[in-house]
């Protein structure tokens, strides 16, 4: 039996990753009633913060390393597969979206650099290089192929970077980089120092100057100063900047394991947006698809506490994720099921390659859509109300293409777009 409707909404997203919260919003700030609900926060968290559109080129055979791929827009004009979500959503979704996210950014006092025909090739915490399109200030002054060399700090007693590994891989891969050791004041003494102990330390002004001058005398002839991603939670712009200013050096992050500060700053970004937008977010509760038939949603079920509630929305938005987030699940070998409407998988005979390195068949496995991303049913018929966006679509390989973000965000916007809202 359904219990009595909680609350109405124009559109309820399921997912509270990027996909789900930027649906959430684009949806919100062209004045839908909005409803964004997921059992947890999503991908945002655990990645480094930057949008990528586009990152690789194919490698030439299972034994040599990708390209890296200089020029997302490029790119994507020789991505010939019309099921690929990129393809799907289109080109001018993927482009407004990029510049309604830097909006964001704007508005929130936390800019997003970039374009769509140029990657950033930035230094990883062990001293790889990753290709992304948009990349918050504070990251860009570490672009591999930049001037100058890459002077990585050293912190004694933080346990998540480790310097002299990073500088070492990046040496090895042909850029001039080392490990400076650069002591940080009165760290927690109880326990180790989390990133997130220590942004929120380089949140407050003082701290900023002390620092500034416990590190300015061991810095001649430092041009490029790269710090584990701890520059600030709550005003992260204002600790670059003034950082910067003190040490008189081109300051830049890189991203660290999990939880990411970056990718917590991108959550309260968008989250911004949508909240200044009207739109509502829930975290906590196990969502289930409310429909008496195939083909159309009445909206969702929410089991939390004890309790079921209804909420009743004109349109779903599924941006649950894949495997690794629960939009998709295996109860068995062999099985996939969709976790929300238990709508059909499209799947493959095979899903693993016989290498770990090698691109794996499952992570193309999710959702198959028509150009509005409504998904398609086991008869091919599409659902009318219900669309899917993000991971939980089938056709790419987000990790191995690179494009992980520019799914989420050119498949948000086509859905929102496609509402007519």
């Amino acid at each position: 039996m359904t219990p009595p409707v909680q609350a109405r909404y124009d559109v309820i997203v399921v997912g509270a990753g990027l996909a789900g919260l930027l649906a959430g919003a684009f949806a919100a700030r062209r004045g839908a009633r909005t409803l964004v609900i997921a059992r947890g926060l999503g991908g945002t968290h655990l990645g480094p913060g930057t949008i990528d559109v586009w990152g690789y080129a194919p490698a030439a055979s299972a034994d040599t390393p990708r390209a890296l791929a200089p020029n997302p827009s490029a790119a994507l004009d020789a991505l010939t597969d019309p099921l690929h979500p990129l393809n799907v959503a289109g080109r001018p979704a993927l482009a407004a979206a990029l510049g309604e996210l830097q909006t964001m950014g704007s508005e929130a006092g936390y800019a997003l650099r970039g374009t769509l025909d140029h990657n950033y090739f930035l230094p990883t915490a062990l001293g790889a290089v990753r290709p992304t399109c948009l990349a918050p200030d504070s990251m860009v002054a570490g672009d591999v192929r930049m001037p100058g060399e890459l002077v990585l700090a050293d912190v004694p007693g933080f346990r998540d970077f480790y310097a002299d590994l990073a500088a070492a891989n990046l040496r090895a891969a042909g850029h001039a980089a080392r490990a400076l050791p650069l002591e940080l004041p009165r760290l927690p003494t109880q326990r180790e120092a989390f990133a997130t102990d220590l942004a929120r330390l380089l949140d407050q002004p003082a701290y900023r100057a002390e620092v500034a001058e416990r590190w300015r005398p061991h810095l001649t002839g430092v041009t490029r100063l790269g710090l584990p991603a701890i520059l600030g939670l709550a005003h992260p712009e204002a600790a670059w900047r003034e950082l910067s200013e003190r040490l008189g050096v081109a300051l830049f992050e890189l991203p660290l394991p999990p939880p990411s500060v970056p990718g917590m700053r991108l959550f309260d970004v968008v989250r911004g947006a949508l909240e200044r937008a009207g739109g509502r977010l829930i975290v906590g509760p196990l969502v289930r698809g409310w429909a008496d038939e195939p083909g159309t949603a009445h909206g969702i079920l929410s089991e939390t506490s004890g309790h079921t509630r209804a909420y009743a929305a004109q349109h779903v938005i599924l941006a649950t994720g894949g495997f690794r987030h629960g939009g998709l699940e295996s109860p068995a070998p062999g099985q996939v099921r969709e976790a929300v409407f238990n709508l059909p998988v499209t799947t493959g005979l095979e899903w693993f390659a016989p290498l770990y390195w090698q691109p794996h068949p499952y992570a193309r496995f999710g959702l198959s859509v028509d150009q509005a991303l409504h998904p398609l049913g086991v008869d091919g018929v599409a659902w009318t109300n219900v669309q899917a966006v993000g991971g939980l679509l089938a056709g790419a390989d987000r990790n191995g293409e690179g494009c992980r973000e520019g799914i989420d965000l050119a498949t948000a916007y086509r859905a929102v777009q496609a509402l007519e809202l």
